[in-house]
């Protein structure tokens, strides 16, 4: 398996894993609240709002923490957007309460990461420079077609699946962009 696909796999395994984690948050929470006794339990919802959320971001950017360069902007858009998610969430409790206030404090807590995560992927995501540069990196050594630009790493033999057309050895690698005529021994 890839590690791109073992990313995506754990990626959607979080949801599961969160939502484990926030009912036996609120189970032994609300136990030791009551125990002590304390009986808010909003404050309880609360707190597995921000235990999960800990927990979600932790697991996110351990995640994609080799995939993403995170440069000084991005931390910062990341913090910011944690603080815009938890208004938002906010936002949408006082609207849930207004209907159902017995749930609002849940919704809440359980918005706020949510709205989070969607911020996190569209600013983690890859530039188009980091793309460039990425692409560029890959391709050092590659050997490509002169004629069409496909590339014919792994490739058996010296004919282009892409446009056909036949090479040798030593005319595919004299015409190679990144090679310098002095590397290529003629006949």
């Amino acid at each position: 398996m890839s590690h791109l696909i073992a990313r995506i796999l754990l990626a959607i395994l979080l949801f599961p894993l969160a939502s484990l984690l926030y009912l036996v948050a609120f189970c032994v929470a609300n136990e030791v609240w009551r125990r002590n006794g304390y009986y808010g339990e909003d404050q309880v919802l609360i707190f597995c709002g921000v235990v999960t959320w800990a927990f979600l971001a932790g697991y996110w950017w351990l995640l994609w923490r080799r995939s993403v360069s995170f440069t000084s902007r991005r931390i910062g858009l990341s913090m910011l957007s944690a603080v815009v998610a938890a208004a938002g969430a906010m936002l949408v409790a006082l609207l849930v309460n207004r209907f159902e206030s017995d749930v609002s404090t849940f919704v809440g807590t359980a918005v706020a990461p949510l709205l989070w995560l969607v911020a996190t992927c569209f600013i983690w995501r890859e530039s188009p420079e980091e793309r460039a540069a990425r692409l560029s990196d890959a391709s050092r050594g590659a050997i490509v077609c002169p004629n069409c630009g496909y590339n014919l790493t792994g490739l058996s033999g010296t004919r282009c699946p892409e446009c056909g057309k036949q090479y040798t050895i030593n005319e595919l690698l004299a015409e190679q962009p990144t090679r310098a005529a002095a590397e290529v021994e003629t006949g």
